[in-house]
């Protein structure tokens, strides 16, 4: 972790050069707090799915058509961490993917939905949202996924598994909305009903991108990073303290971390692309993502 801490405390630095001064990276970047619903959930069916469709310039996420040379920057760093992924996809069998943050605000869901929309992007990739965020449902009201059943019904037994996936406009693009929890989140978790539906989602979908609640002070994180094969954890520049970080390395040992993601770094009021940290045995290495 050393090696870690060390790299992000070098990024400011190390990273300067490649700023791009673009409001719309800011706003890209920027929390996904307040944002508004966004979509519509309708009967039209897609593979038996109900149907949702995603709003362009309604949100703080990248569509294909919104690549522009301001956000051009934004779009290639996406690519590379779909890149990284993808590696993990092939050489270690990786179908689904927790990513947190130590704490709210830091951007985990919007790199969880833009990670989403750029893999579904290649040919082949099935991509599932799953906002298992229960408590502040921040991925479905961004995306407009708020109509029910979500999980909280499947974890509740309401709902089949299939029942609860949306099919959006963006094609290979599903989402699972968090639904309307009756029941405390940490009860509704304690079960192996969350186990066995990521089963589920594995053998239907090809990366399953699940958005988890913030780490610290919580108990989810350690029954959904049991149920998934891989851990990314965002990390926000000027905002993630060090020694928040080294609080989490007791939660973190012996889960499969795959990287940290380092988003909003600044300069000049501008915010940059995010950076990857590729995680193994407690090492780092610097990547640009």
């Amino acid at each position: 972790m050393s090696k870690l801490f060390d790299a992000m405390q070098n990024a400011n630095t190390r990273s300067a050069e490649l700023l791009t001064g673009s409001e719309a990276l800011v706003r890209l970047l920027d929390s996904v707090d307040g944002a508004k619903a966004v979509g519509e959930t309708g009967a039209t069916p897609q593979n038996g799915y109900r149907h949702l469709e995603l709003r362009v310039m309604q949100r703080p996420f990248l569509l294909a058509g919104d690549e522009t040379n301001a956000t051009h920057g934004a779009f290639e760093a996406y690519r590379a961490l779909r890149t990284k992924l993808v590696r993990f996809q092939s050489r270690q069998g990786v179908r689904s993917v927790v990513i947190s943050s130590a704490e709210a605000g830091e951007g985990k869901t919007v790199s969880a939905v833009n990670l989403g929309l750029c893999m579904a992007q290649l040919s082949g990739q099935r991509v599932l949202l799953v906002d298992a965020d229960l408590r502040s449902s921040g991925l479905s009201k961004a995306t407009g996924a708020m109509e029910t059943p979500g999980l909280a019904e499947v974890l509740s037994g309401q709902a089949p598994f299939d029942k609860a996936v949306v099919a959006t406009n963006i094609p290979n693009l599903y989402i699972v909305g968090a639904g309307d929890a009756k029941r405390p989140a940490g009860d509704l978790f304690a079960g192996p009903t969350f186990r066995e539906f990521m089963g589920w989602c594995n053998e239907v979908f090809s990366m399953v991108l699940v958005d988890c609640p913030p780490m610290m002070g919580l108990a989810d994180f350690e029954v959904l990073s049991t149920a998934c094969d891989g851990v990314l954890l965002v990390v926000r520049a000027q905002r993630t303290k060090r020694q928040r970080l080294a609080d989490l390395v007791p939660l973190l040992r012996d889960k499969k971390l795959l990287g940290l993601v380092l988003n909003g770094q600044e300069r000049q009021h501008h915010k940059s692309r995010p950076y990857y940290y590729g995680g193994n045995g407690g090492s780092a290495h610097r990547r640009r993502a």
